[in-house]
């Protein structure tokens, strides 16, 4: 081969270049790792803050509902028989809406619709007989009910809050009702703004019909909404966080939780843009961080390039004088070990990698479940001698799924098989780092929890229970299960008598009627 046809790149050039590569791929690829772990992080906080925020409004504002109606109940058995009483229904509207200030105004009807008492006196509607939607709700219903939201006679867009008066035979005699006005100041809007800290968060109220009930914006309160996913869940009677596109086609992280006794939901959003802006100056101050840390890195390895090429390059300028008396001397003043050491070093690494791998990947597979990917009885066994050799204290929980039997005669083995497998990934969610959870056979299963006192173990396994009574199976609907648990200190009994003990709690459970705990 001439010269002319040799390449033109040498060696040390060729680790420079891909040391180079390697680095901004590595860079590149830690980056985008970084943003999307992030990313995720942002948008699970925003949702779970967001339906925090959204279930704390919901249930006060039923509590506020359901005290509105208990008032009312009061005052409707108190003016049984007595709608001809006028100083009575005078006193009563005024005690109402002295009394309750979820009311803006309180008002007494006949079974005609017209008003026998009122208050504030001030709106002078004493006599007149109303057919607005609300009061023709409630005289038709003839029952305890809030009603949609309706433009009253004098204008303000609002809510009636009523309940029937019957006399002692259940002959209906009329209602007593409240109005809640939703475009100006009332209650509800102070109930809702006051659990509002985040101005990049709108929370929004809607009826069973879309009708915005309550917004921060007051001028779109009374509007229909369009589409709107989170909307269209709530208004299922739902309760939960979800990604969302709202009505103005902007994608939201969403909270939401639904009002039963008025059937309203109540939504808690954010901008999906907003609550990830954070990211993009988290990822600029990483690039700055890494940088010179880079350039450091890759002056470093361009003299070590240079250590490394050194005897490969020796070997090339005896190789081209192949033909000189010396050149057996050269060749062997040579360092050529290192050359060699480095590719056995390279070659090993490459097989102990591997072997590395194979032996961990069956190393996981002897000591997992293959149905559900929690540790078996061998790996907690492992692990309840590592404690124990090491003195770390530690509560076990010992559970199975109640009536698992019955599953599996009613659906069959795969649908039991699927049960475990969705008890498996709640048991997981749920274990902190550092717990093991582990399926120790049929449809049992045991968690270990290092340093972890009795009582925090206990309050462990009441979220586990109620989480896992919470969630829907395919096929099977719900289930629930039985928790037995146990804690072991250095000075106290044996291991193996906490874990009998944790057994004996989990029977204890399952004979004072399953699905609790008991410790």
């Amino acid at each position: 081969m001439s010269a002319k046809s040799l390449p033109r790149i040498d060696l040390r050039r060729l680790i420079l270049l891909f040391t180079l590569l390697t680095a901004l791929i590595t860079l590149a690829s830690s980056l985008y790792v970084v943003y999307q772990a992030q990313r995720q992080t942002l948008i699970d906080s925003a949702l779970q803050s967001n339906r925090a925020y959204a279930t704390k409004v919901a249930s006060s504002i039923g509590d506020l509902l359901r005290n509105g109606q208990e008032n009312l109940a009061y005052s409707a058995d108190l003016l049984a028989g007595q709608l001809h009483n006028a100083p009575l229904l005078k006193s009563e509207a005024a005690r109402l809406q002295r009394q309750d200030s979820s009311f803006n105004v309180v008002g007494i009807f006949d079974a005609t619709g017209k008003v026998l008492e009122a208050s504030p006196e001030s709106l002078q509607i004493k006599g007149r007989t109303f057919r607005t939607e609300g009061v023709i709700q409630a005289l038709h219903g003839r029952q305890p009910m809030i009603s949609s939201a309706f433009v009253s006679e004098i204008g303000n867009l609002v809510i009636f809050v009523s309940h029937p008066i019957l006399d002692s035979n259940g002959q209906y005699l009329g209602a007593v009702g409240g109005t809640v006005y939703l475009l100006k100041q009332s209650v509800l809007h102070t109930l809702i703004s006051s659990h509002f800290n985040n101005v990049d968060v709108q929370v929004y109220v809607v009826d069973n019909r879309r009708r915005l009930l309550y917004h921060a914006d007051p001028d779109r309160i009374g509007q229909m909404l369009g589409p709107d996913t989170a909307v269209d869940a709530v208004l299922g009677a739902g309760a939960g966080a979800m990604e969302s596109v709202d009505d103005k086609g902007i994608a939201m992280l969403s909270g939401y939780a639904w009002v039963p006794d008025s059937r309203w939901g109540v939504i808690c959003a954010q901008s999906r843009e907003t609550a990830l802006a954070p990211l993009n100056a988290l990822i600029g101050r990483t690039v700055l961080v890494v940088l010179p840390v880079c350039l450091i890195g890759f002056a470093i390895i361009g003299w070590v390039a240079t250590l490394i090429t050194r005897p490969l390059h020796q070997l090339a300028s005896v190789a081209s004088h192949m033909d000189a008396a010396d050149s057996p001397v050269q060749i062997k003043s040579v360092r050529a070990w290192y050359i060699e050491a480095a590719r056995i070093r390279r070659g090993l690494s490459k097989g102990v990698v591997l072997m590395q791998e194979k032996l961990g990947h069956l190393n996981r597979q002897a000591q997992s479940d293959p149905l559900t990917g929690l540790a078996n009885r061998r790996a907690m066994d492992e692990a309840l001698l590592e404690l124990e050799q090491s003195s770390t204290p530690f509560s076990v929980m010992a559970m199975d799924i109640d009536h698992f039997k019955t599953v599996n005669d009613t659906y069959g083995h795969d649908a039991g098989d699927v049960a475990l497998q969705a008890l498996a990934d709640v048991v997981r969610q749920s274990s902190r780092d550092g717990d093991l959870a582990c399926r120790t056979g049929g449809e049992e299963f045991t968690v270990l929890l290092p340093n972890t006192p009795i009582a925090n173990a206990i309050d462990v396994a009441e979220r586990l229970r109620a989480r896992v009574e919470s969630i829907r199976i395919d096929r099977i609907g719900c289930v629930t299960i039985s928790i037995g648990v146990g804690s072991w200190l250095p000075e106290g009994p044996p291991v193996s008598a906490v874990l009998k003990q944790a057994d004996e709690h989990l029977y204890k459970a399952k004979k004072n009627g399953r699905n609790r705990v008991e410790a």
